[in-house]
């Protein structure tokens, strides 16, 4: 965001060329003229000295109402004023080389990731079923490390208990269990709470039909503990995200 078309339109050509899908305005209220329209954007740009609002008012406004996202100054001035320095995430002097714009950018944004994932694992619940107790330990061990709360079940029934009596974000499920698959399992976790995700793990390929009742199936022969992870935080996160877009 510039008041300088010029400058606006380098910085556009520069940040596409580094592969971020830009959105320009002129000035402060054009800005949230835009955001206010549901446009979702993750990080802004916002030059200091615009006329009708200057940056200092407008990144208190973006604070206020989004506070999650992410700002950057990029301004002229040598000395930027409290006000806009203790509402932006860091700040750029104009005139320098295009990549210290593009590292803290990088840098910005990486950090609000590892915040998001930070905060979003510490508040999640992930039941683990399983009735080998060792690979039952195991897993909940593999989550703990990843900052996840777990609960455990070694049996179908005991899952659904736990299922039903506790707050659960997602459910990590072998698929065979002692006194059920675990398909059943998930089919009856689906009509009570059908939002949670579900990740089941096999040791052979999603049977025909068998993989549309639950949000992802792994292989466990060629599922690394790694994956069994990031499969659960990425459908917690589409999970939030949907939600997020409906409650805006």
């Amino acid at each position: 965001m510039d008041d300088d078309d010029a400058i606006l339109r380098l910085r556009k050509v520069l940040l596409d060329a580094a592969g971020y899908s830009v959105i320009t305005a002129a000035s402060g209220p054009e800005a949230l003229e835009t955001l206010t329209k549901g446009t979702v954007v993750d990080l802004v740009l916002l030059d200091y000295l615009m006329p009708g609002m200057n940056g200092d008012v407008l990144a208190e406004n973006l604070r206020q109402r989004y506070p999650n996202l992410r700002l950057i100054a990029v301004s002229a001035v040598g000395q930027l004023p409290a006000t806009l320095l203790n509402a932006v995430d860091s700040h750029v002097q104009k005139g320098q080389d295009p990549e210290i714009l593009l590292s803290v950018i990088s840098a910005v944004l990486a950090q609000s990731a590892g915040q998001h994932n930070e905060k979003l694992n510490s508040a999640k619940t992930v039941l683990c079923v399983e009735d080998e107790k060792l690979q039952l330990q195991l897993r909940k061990v593999l989550f703990e490390s990843a900052g996840f709360h777990v609960l455990q079940a070694q049996s179908a029934s005991a899952a659904m208990e736990v299922f039903r009596s506790h707050h659960i974000d997602a459910v990590v499920m072998d698929y065979w269990l002692s006194d059920r698959n675990g398909t059943a399992v998930a089919e009856e976790m689906k009509r009570q709470r059908p939002r949670i995700p579900i990740v089941m793990l096999s040791g052979f390929a999603s049977l025909p039909g068998e993989g549309a009742v639950v949000d992802a199936w792994l292989r466990k022969a060629e599922a690394e503990p790694e994956d069994v992870v990031n499969e659960v935080r990425r459908l917690i996160t589409l999970r939030s995200d949907a939600q997020q877009s409906a409650i805006s």
